[in-house]
């Protein structure tokens, strides 16, 4: 009998079948423009071969729905144990977490419904791009790589030190921590607990600890927030004075010859230091009036000398008739025949006239100075909103070029006030989202928990479930939920990416 002989170097194919199959897959996408796609193919790919030759084995990883990579590690191991010895207060902060974790997963289930209404009632000819709604950083529009990728795997991390802080606190081992990766991008990382104690853990304890990563991540923003407001403070603008970021066309500003970004410094002889000073101007003012204005002309990220223009003002109520707006509509918005119009507009984040200081106090929010208890609690409630919609509208940046323009502000201040506006907004919206209701999300967790809590309350005094059955009935009702949510989510994207 003749030996067998080992397989040469030469018989292993140089790629498996499924390997083969990525590339078809891949340059089908790529042929019809389907790139989100291509590259999950590709990313596919890659790990079947680093599979394949043991490398995964070699980095403690695996593969999990195919395309994304998750790394295991024993480190941070002391460190946890070390942060997490005061128990009573984390147990303290658990409940804390538990508490503002429910009231955001109310927020982020009215919102998810309503955006999936909006999403739906869109114009059919409108596209939706992919990359735009998963807010990929260096890929969907806006949203730049650099900073929000650091300040990414930041959040990640304190993230789930905040779920291992938790299980600690409450007598739970962690097994290890770790990353997941997609097409080399940090998607989301885990602190991975003995599943047994997990599961037997009683059910508040357990919401404690899934509700502790989120709260980890909202408190930094709060406290970067405060960061932020605190840097901006110390920055001044290099002139005094009011602008609009937009003109309206034909308008009377036009008609004037002022531009977007144009610095107004007086009016009639009166120095204009914000835009409060010209809002009272205007007041004073009637339709027809016809101003001088000395104005410092923005043109190419400076600003000129002095110009005087000549301004006749409009009437406010004739032009909003002419939009078509109702008499009845104007009347409840108090403007009056003979109002006057300067014909200018915002830029969808501010007022139309805005001082000179526009973009810093946009930063500041309601800390700035000046304002009522009332203001800065109504402006408390809107400036996270206002805050996360800033690079989306000035293309990836804390403030439009013109504004930053304004201020005196180095280049290395500037890094700085990136870093915290980004480390802000990772944070935030790695906090918000995590609320989702749906399984995995830890949202989807609390809601699943809260669930079987109130079943197991309600069966506890009508004793109507076995406790088999009733935990049975508990995971199929959260299931059933975190579908229901999962299509509200869903199925308006799928519906705008087919038509």
């Amino acid at each position: 009998m003749e030996p067998v002989r080992p397989r040469h170097v030469e018989d292993t194919p140089l790629l498996s079948g499924r390997e083969w199959m990525s590339i078809a897959l891949s340059g089908i996408f790529l042929l019809n423009g389907w790139y989100f796609l291509a590259i999950i193919t590709v990313n596919i790919l890659i790990l079947l071969i680093l599979e394949r030759k043991g490398v995964l084995d070699r980095w403690n990883a695996t593969r999990v729905l195919g395309f994304i990579l998750m790394i295991r590690t024993k480190r941070g191991q002391i460190t946890l144990e070390n942060i997490s010895r005061p128990r009573r207060l984390w147990r303290w902060f658990g409940e804390f977490s538990l508490w503002l974790c429910a009231f955001i997963l109310l927020i982020t289930t009215t919102l998810i419904t309503l955006s999936a209404i909006a999403l739906l009632s869109q114009p059919k000819s409108q596209s939706l791009d992919t990359a735009d709604v998963l807010l990929i950083p260096g890929v969907s529009n806006g949203i730049p790589l650099v900073w929000p990728l650091v300040a990414l795997v930041f959040a990640l991390v304190i993230h789930e030190y905040g779920h291992g802080i938790q299980m600690r606190a409450h007598g739970m081992r962690v097994r290890s921590f770790g990353l997941l990766i997609a097409s080399m991008i940090p998607i989301g990382a885990f602190a991975e607990p003995e599943a047994r104690e997990i599961t037997q853990a009683p059910i508040r304890e357990r919401m404690r600890t899934y509700a502790a990563g989120p709260a980890v991540n909202l408190v930094m923003a709060a406290l970067l927030t405060v960061a932020l407001a605190s840097v901006m403070m110390s920055v001044e603008p290099y002139d005094d004075g009011a602008y609009s970021p937009a003109i309206v066309v034909e308008g009377p500003s036009e008609v004037a010859g002022l531009l977007p970004y144009d610095i107004i410094i007086k009016v009639e002889n009166t120095s204009i230091e914000s835009a409060s000073d010209l809002q009272n101007k205007l007041s004073q003012a009637s339709a027809g009036d016809i101003w001088t204005m000395t104005v410092l002309p923005y043109e190419n990220g400076s600003w000129g000398n002095q110009i005087e223009l000549e301004i006749i003002l409009g009437d406010k109520h004739a032009h909003y008739l002419a939009m078509n707006i109702t008499p009845e509509m104007l009347e409840a918005l108090d403007i009056k025949p003979e109002d006057p119009f300067m014909g200018v507009s915002g830029d969808g984040l501010g007022p139309a006239i805005q001082s000179t200081t526009g973009g810093r106090d946009r930063l500041i929010g309601p800390f700035a100075s000046g304002l009522s208890t009332s203001e800065r609690m109504i402006y408390g409630v809107t400036h996270p909103l206002q805050l996360l919609s800033i690079p989306l509208t000035f293309d990836g940046e804390v403030m439009a070029s013109a504004e930053a323009d304004m201020l005196d502000v180095g280049p290395m201040h500037q890094e700085i006030i990136n870093g915290i506006f980004w480390f802000w907004w990772i944070n935030f919206l790695l906090g918000f989202a995590n609320l989702i209701p749906v399984v995995p999300f830890d949202g989807g967790h609390l809601m699943r928990d809260a669930i079987r809590g109130s079943i197991q309350a309600v069966s506890n005094r009508v004793s109507i479930l076995h406790p088999q059955r009733m935990e049975l009935f508990a995971t199929k009702t959260a299931n059933f939920a975190s579908l229901l949510f999962v299509g509200i989510f869903v199925l308006p994207i799928l519906f705008r990416l087919i038509i």
